[in-house]
C-alpha cells in the first residue's frame, strides 16, 4: 500500500459514514497521526473531487446546531464555521445563505425573552445581541421591533 493509500484510508476511516466532516477536521486528524502536509492536501483534494468531503455540506450541518436561542450573526457564523475546519470561501458562502442579521436578531430575541417585554430587559437584550455578533445598528432595530411587536400582542 502506498503512502497516499494509507493516508486516504485513515481519512476515510475518520470520516466513516458521516459525510459532514470538514476538510479542516480531516486535516487536523491526519496531522495528529503524523502524515505529511503535502500528502494530506493530496488526499483532501481527492476526497473533495469524489464528493466525500464537502465543506459547504459541513457548514450546513453546523448551522443546524445554531437555531432558536443559539442564533448568531452571519459574521459570527463565519467564525464558527472556521473553528469547525471549514475553508473560508465555503464559510462565507454558507453564511450568505443564512437569514439576514435583522431577521435572526429578532428571532433570537423572540426565543430568549418573554412577551410583553419589560423596559428592564433592554440592557440584557443588547448584551445578548452583541455577544452573538450583531452590530449596534442591527441590535437597536431588532430591539425596537421586538418592543413594537410585544406591545401589539
Amino acid at each position: 500500500m502506498t503512502d497516499f493509500e494509507s493516508v486516504r484510508e485513515a481519512a476515510v476511516t475518520y470520516i466513516g459514514i458521516d459525510f459532514y466532516k470538514s476538510s479542516g477536521s480531516v486535516r487536523r486528524n491526519l496531522l495528529k497521526k503524523g502524515a505529511s502536509e503535502a500528502l494530506i492536501e493530496d488526499v483532501i483534494r481527492y476526497l473533495k473531487e469524489i464528493d466525500y468531503i464537502d465543506d459547504f455540506r459541513a457548514a450546513q450541518r453546523v448551522t443546524s446546531r445554531y437555531r432558536g436561542k443559539r442564533l448568531r450573526s452571519r459574521r459570527a457564523m463565519i467564525e464558527i464555521f472556521r473553528r469547525n475546519g471549514i475553508e473560508y470561501e465555503d464559510a462565507k458562502r454558507a453564511a450568505s445563505a443564512l437569514g439576514a442579521d435583522e431577521d435572526t436578531a429578532l428571532e433570537l430575541l423572540e426565543a430568549s425573552f418573554s412577551v410583553p417585554a419589560e423596559a428592564s430587559d433592554f440592557s440584557s437584550m443588547r448584551k445578548l445581541l452583541f455577544r452573538r455578533g450583531y452590530s449596534e445598528g442591527t441590535a437597536r432595530r431588532a430591539i425596537d421591533s421586538f418592543f413594537e411587536r410585544s406591545h401589539l400582542d
